[in-house]
């Protein structure tokens, strides 16, 4: 299942967050696989795209942020799910 995670970090974090970034990476735990993660030219919001066939994988994803940053995970298809859930939902 693919997974859109939006992250906001204040100011006041923001270098802490970087720090731990080029330590860990994107610290992506065993049966998960990060698709791509953007940051924003202020370095104070960022997008990534996970697929994780365990919630449990993203919970343990998130421990070591969820103290610096507010994140938004949101699950979501992509274009060739979304067309085979439409074409399998028709009115």
């Amino acid at each position: 299942m693919l997974f859109a995670i939006y992250y906001e970090m204040t100011p006041q974090h923001r270098d802490e967050v970087l720090k731990r970034f080029q330590k860990l990476g994107d610290a992506a735990p065993k049966g998960m696989k990060v698709i791509g993660n953007w940051l924003s030219v202020t370095l104070l919001e960022g997008w990534s795209i996970v697929e994780a066939n365990d919630v449990a994988d993203l919970g343990k994803l998130f421990q070591s942020w969820t103290d610096l940053n507010v994140n938004h995970v949101t699950p979501v298809f992509d274009e060739a799910g979304a067309h085979s859930f439409l074409s399998g939902h028709k009115k």
